[in-house]
């Protein structure tokens, strides 16, 4: 994944750390695919416990990550034949707890 360099990853990772604890399901919409097919935008979508609305983390998701946002606010990602979503959702985890199977990745 191409990765920005950004200053803001600090309060970006608490505010993660809270909404996605542990075993935390992970949901991802796909957005937009390149006509070439090289590049995605995939939208990261959580419910929160006893909240009955979802929220949208993609900011801080690229944040985090060091990803830019596309048009259809959804992360951007470069690459094909694999499972972007998992991909994404494997990633962050790795991130936030240095454990990759520390969330799950559903499509919606």
């Amino acid at each position: 994944m191409a990765r920005t360099h950004t200053n803001d990853q600090s309060p970006s990772l608490e505010q993660l750390r809270q909404w996605l604890p542990k075993a935390t399901r992970v949901f991802t919409i796909l957005r937009s695919v390149s006509r070439s097919g090289m590049r995605r935008e995939v939208s990261v979508v959580v419910f929160l416990p006893g909240d009955d609305r979802p929220i949208h983390p993609n900011h801080h998701v690229c944040q985090v990550l060091g990803l830019r946002r596309g048009k259809n606010d959804g992360v951007v990602l470069n690459g094909c034949g694999m499972d972007m979503g998992f991909h994404l959702v494997y990633e962050l985890a790795h991130a936030l707890y240095g454990d990759t199977d520390a969330l799950t990745q559903e499509w919606l």
